[in-house]
């Protein structure tokens, strides 16, 4: 377990000593700006909006922070645990981690701006159960989005302009694939593959509140997005070893 906690802390260093994390942030910010300047703001509304910004900007994250694995130091990592899974699945969970760090920024943003706006900038009262349904639905969402992205891993596809223009296609169809499906229903046969975040914008649609019935289908598909597409991450990076 130390071995696995080291590896987890090595790639936050790594990751934070670097630049690739301000660009992200930044774009959260004013995206999220955008959502809380003016008022009232529905309060599902917003934090299914937030979900579809946090997976974009997370699949922004895993782009990069798969591109800034060094093939070398990978090696030594994977030889001093004695474990290529134990090394992969430290990097999801770094992702993850990372993802719920954003993810407390992007609750934290509304609660701060609801306080300076005197209590009046949503239609309803912003409770607990909206910031800690909101809080883990992000965390899934973001998760979803940096799993999408750590496919363009470099070695996995070598050219990367062409692993980043085709990661970056998915994401947008993943975003509008509710729509897509009602100009064209047959192409659910293909795009069932991709992160729900279409869907739980779907499931929440007219909601108010959050209710245990589609609060707990939104959670699992989009739980279970994120592992399908790390265990899809990881089995090709075996399969393709160094």
């Amino acid at each position: 377990m130390r071995e696995f906690n080291g590896l987890i802390k090595y790639q936050m260093q790594q990751y934070f000593s670097t630049s690739k994390f301000v660009m992200p942030f930044a774009v959260l910010m004013i995206l999220l700006y955008s959502i809380y300047s003016s008022k009232p703001v529905g309060v599902m509304d917003s934090l299914t909006v937030s979900c579809v910004f946090l997976f974009l900007v997370m699949v922004w994250v895993g782009v990069t922070a798969c591109d800034m694995e060094d093939m070398v130091s990978e090696q030594i990592l994977i030889l001093r645990v004695q474990s290529a899974g134990k090394y992969y699945v430290s990097h999801a969970v770094f992702l993850f981690l990372l993802g719920m760090m954003i993810s407390a920024v992007a609750v934290i943003f509304p609660v701060l701006m609801d306080l300076w706006n005197q209590g009046q900038l949503f239609e309803r009262p912003f409770g607990a159960a909206d910031l800690a349904g909101g809080f883990t639905l992000m965390c899934l969402s973001g998760f979803s989005g940096a799993s999408l992205g750590e496919i363009s891993h470099p070695r996995l596809n070598k050219d990367r302009k062409a692993a980043i223009i085709f990661t970056f296609l998915l994401a947008v169809t993943a975003v509008t694939k509710t729509a897509l499906l009602k100009e064209v229903p047959v192409l659910a046969v293909i795009l069932w593959v991709l992160p729900p975040v279409s869907d739980v914008m779907a499931i929440f649609a007219d909601e108010t509140y959050f209710s245990v019935n589609k609060y707990s289908t939104a959670f699992i598909i989009l739980l279970l997005s994120g592992m399908i597409w790390t265990a899809v991450k990881i089995a090709g990076l075996k399969k393709k070893g160094f």
